[in-house]
């Protein structure tokens, strides 16, 4: 096998790689088992024909053919070795001729990462302090969720809950007939169409209305966006929501967990308080990691972007068929196509290499390891309360690989975090270590 390499360049290089007769042997006595095994060769029992017999019949090109999507490969993998390149992800292969065999290798090699100064990283945390507003504003939406409905003999109000008829026309074509429809006066709600809760504000029951509509030119009805839509509207009920009254009563309403008022605002500042907790950690986390990449400088390979913009497409294609959709089908009510939204996913793409090897690479750095012991011990914890008996040799191997890499990433956020906050930063040579720790 003769190779040679092309200059590294965005971290890639491409191995031009041309085969001898050794190193396509065993591929063609693989074909050879397959196809004698199949057919059969006058004068021979089935099975029996030698190769020699078989190349003749089938030509040898056509023998490698069998093999051909198994031999690039691996071949591919033996020259990557030979070079002693340090790869990511799956080369590109290119077959250039056949006689004799030659193959391009593009191959992805692990970015050139480097980190900055990132133990100057400080990030503060966000309060997590409960205001009464806050609170205030928890118990409003608890009245809105157990309010009742009573019927108002008035014009329609914002918040009212309406019953109607209504028609709607545009170019003397019937778009809408809801009879019995029921309408909730409120302009976050956009059904059937947005701006018509606004337009039944001041309407009558039992008194038929008419008014026009302006459709929005985003409106996801190709046929009606930006155009007029005229509405014949006959109200036949107008509710409004009764709030109850924030009394012992009404805290007591909603479970008997809840002697008192002072009790639902002890445990709705509890729920709060955890609530603004866990979103403090992932805002701080995420920001720390934000800092992070953009402390650090980092080259990808093009194809490993190509390779994971293709990934996230078929990730898509898997919901969409979990959806009980065709990707085409999807492809096309979205006005795109495989390709363009390859392209599209590019950024994200980006985005989401850079944080992983930039993560992976100040796991290095900081010598984070996890032990097996650690691992273990977290198996355990996960079986702990199962019903299921702990997995299998084989299963376990793969947990424990999964489990790996997942504690490895958590204890390396971790160390960011003591990092952005000041906290046990490593002392650097001849620094007074009392001047360097907080």
């Amino acid at each position: 096998m003769k190779i040679t390499q092309d200059d590294i360049e965005q971290c890639q290089t491409v191995l031009h790689i041309e085969l001898d007769e050794e190193d396509i042997d065993p591929y063609l006595n693989k074909a050879y088992k397959k196809v004698v095994s199949r057919v059969n060769i006058p004068g021979f029992r089935k099975g029996k024909a030698p190769r020699s017999i078989i190349e003749q019949y089938f030509g040898k090109e056509s023998l490698i053919n069998e093999e051909l999507d198994s031999m690039l490969p691996e071949l591919t993998s033996k020259a990557i070795s030979q070079q002693e390149l340090d790869i990511v992800g799956m080369p590109s292969i290119s077959l250039e001729k056949m006689d004799p065999i030659s193959f391009s290798a593009t191959v992805p090699l692990t970015p050139t990462i480097d980190l900055g100064d990132y133990s100057s990283i400080r990030v503060k945390r966000k309060s997590t302090r409960i205001t009464k507003k806050v609170i205030d504003e928890r118990i409003e939406q608890l009245r809105t969720s157990v309010a009742a409905w009573e019927p108002a003999d008035r014009k329609i109000q914002t918040g009212d809950m309406v019953s109607a008829n209504i028609v709607g026309v545009h170019n003397n074509d019937e778009v809408i007939n809801e009879p019995d429809g029921v309408y909730l006066v409120s302009e976050e709600i956009e059904r059937p169409f947005p701006g018509f809760a606004n337009k039944l504000i001041g309407l009558e029951s039992d008194t038929p209305s008419t008014f026009e509509l302006d459709i929005p030119k985003d409106f996801n009805d190709e046929k009606l966006a930006g155009n007029t839509i005229s509405f014949n509207v006959t109200v036949k009920d107008i509710k409004e929501r009764i709030l109850p009254e924030v009394t012992d009563e009404f805290a007591q309403s909603l479970g008997a967990e809840y002697e008192d008022l002072d009790s639902l605002k002890s445990e709705i500042r509890k729920s709060l308080k955890s609530e603004a907790e866990a979103e403090a950690i992932r805002d701080f986390r995420e920001n720390i990691i934000s800092e992070l990449i953009d402390n650090a400088t980092i080259e990808l390979p093009p194809l490993l972007v190509q390779l994971e913009s293709e990934h996230m497409v078929n990730e898509q294609e898997r919901m969409v068929q979990q959806a009980n959709m065709v990707l085409d089908d999807y492809l096309q009510s979205i006005g795109t196509t495989r390709e363009q939204l390859i392209e599209e996913s590019r950024t994200e793409a980006v985005n989401r290499l850079n944080r992983s090897f930039i993560l992976s690479k100040l796991a290095d750095v900081e010598e984070v390891e996890i032990s097996n012991e650690e691992i273990e011990t977290r198996i355990e914890e996960l079986f702990a309360d199962s019903e299921e008996n702990l997995p299998n040799a084989s299963q376990t191997i793969e947990m424990k690989d999964y489990l790996e890499r997942s504690m490895k990433m958590e204890k390396t956020i971790e160390r960011l975090e003591q990092i952005a906050e000041g906290k046990n930063i490593p002392v650097k040579d001849g620094e007074d270590k009392d001047e360097t720790s907080s």
